[in-house]
């Protein structure tokens, strides 16, 4: 077990400022030196977080917005002994519904739920699932409402790491049949994970990336990213991810990617600089967005990339930054702390236009189109992931939508769109969905 966020209170002497590209909002937690660390933005508008004190080390502290972080409302996640316990992975997928995972005292770590946006807390695991002095849960994901999956680290050294899922929002869990094995004194790195459709990414201490794709059910053996541990990672589609690690003693900056969902991993020699705390995906887009705070080195604030990792252009360089969660080119959070006192500066929201510049295409939402271009008119749009709430439209070369269709049947069988009947030339198809909002050209011969 390894708690992410313990080694920012070593450098609480750095110094922070104020930066335009980001707008403060302030959260009253109960403890009012406390930051916003762990964040899930569920949409534009419904964001959560899980504040800590970095001086006294409290981290039950939740607050939730239903405004895009205009206003809060706050709690604390009921039970939790914070001289001896800590909150360590946060899980939402409504303004009322969210789950915590809780390194317990000695043997009770645990999954806990809330449905009335966080004023109160039920257990769901049981006294046996991480009841051992050396299983922490570290990771919890839910996929919907109903489906979701809690990793924590092997019971005994070098053994299968705790896994559950869940099929009913929680309220039993099942261990994982043949859950992939740890190295040598291997832990999971808090909160370290990314997601797409049913697919899971999860960081281990040692730098070693698992991988599940049909919702924590089967695992692959963890292959290695090339960093010495995996602090955060990021996907923008089932294919392309990337994976960072801030060494707090040196202050090195580690980058690796993936071209291939996560089986292979190679060290990225980046330019320009890679602030390496938090990374994440910028829905809908081609870009990922790192923010960070100064180690000593005086690199801080925000960046991004649209290379996949291998140029990062600075947006500010001012703040120091925790871990960033984006909803959309123009909903994104970061937690704010001043390095001088320890003390909380609110959630921050991205106020910049930068990331709205780059549309996606289709291939970076994980879908593809064969024929292109096509000699009878018919083209085949198939998805990497099961997709709901998917509509497809085609305009042609004047504007007017000439097919307009939902994505049907079991959201992963391909989809036809005939335009056969329609003259030669140039239509555009645009794939909108949750994820984001793509285009392709389709060429009739």
């Amino acid at each position: 077990m390894y708690k992410p966020l313990l080694f920012v209170s070593a450098f609480l002497a750095m110094g922070a400022t104020a930066q335009a590209q980001w707008a403060t909002q302030p959260i009253s937690f109960a403890n009012p030196v406390a930051s916003p660390a762990l964040i899930e933005a569920v949409s534009p508008t419904v964001v959560w977080t899980i504040g800590y004190d970095f001086t006294d080390e409290d981290s039950n502290l939740v607050a939730v917005s239903t405004n895009g972080g205009v206003s809060w409302s706050t709690s604390t996640v009921t039970g939790v002994d914070n001289t001896s316990e800590f909150v360590s992975s946060l899980a939402a997928i409504s303004n009322t519904t969210a789950w915590v995972t809780v390194v317990g005292n000695r043997a009770d770590g645990r999954v806990m739920k809330t449905t009335d946006g966080g004023q109160t807390w039920v257990r769901q695991t049981t006294a046996a699932q991480f009841g051992s002095t050396t299983s922490y849960p570290s990771v919890v994901h839910f996929f919907n409402a109903n489906d979701g999956v809690v990793l924590g680290d092997p019971v005994t050294d070098g053994g299968p790491f705790e896994l559950y899922t869940t099929s009913n929002g929680g309220a039993t869990w099942t261990a994982v049949a043949a859950p992939p094995v740890s190295s040598p004194r291997e832990d999971t790195y808090d909160d370290a994970f990314a997601v797409v459709g049913n697919t899971i990414w999860c960081g281990t201490y040692q730098g070693r990336i698992l991988r599940s794709t049909d919702k924590g059910l089967t695992w692959a053996a963890p292959v290695a990213s090339g960093l010495t541990a995996v602090r955060s990672i990021a996907f923008r589609d089932a294919l392309n991810g990337l994976a960072i690690f801030l060494a707090e003693d040196t202050g090195e900056r580690e980058l690796s990617r993936t071209t291939d969902g996560g089986l292979t991993w190679t060290r990225v020699n980046y330019t320009g600089t890679m602030p390496g705390f938090g990374i994440d995906n910028v829905p809908g887009t081609n870009q990922y967005v790192s923010t960070g705070l100064d180690l000593g080195d005086g690199i801080k604030g925000t960046a991004y990339t649209r290379d996949n990792g291998q140029t990062w252009v600075t947006v500010e360089s001012t703040n120091n930054n925790l871990f960033v969660d984006f909803a959309s080119p123009t909903a994104g959070w970061t937690g704010g702390i001043n390095l001088t006192t320890g003390a909380g500066q609110g959630m921050r929201r991205f106020t910049s236009s930068v990331l709205g510049t780059k549309q996606a295409t289709v291939e970076q939402l994980g879908y593809s189109v064969y024929p292109n271009p096509s000699a009878d008119g018919r083209f085949e749009v198939r998805a990497q992931e099961a997709r709901t709430g998917v509509l497809l439209r085609v305009s042609d070369a004047l504007g007017r939508e000439v097919v307009r269709r939902p994505w049907t049947g079991n959201g992963t069988a391909p989809v036809t769109l005939d335009l056969s009947q329609y003259q030669a030339g140039v239509y555009t198809l645009e794939i909108s969905s949750a994820a984001g909002t793509a285009h392709q050209k389709l060429v009739v011969k």
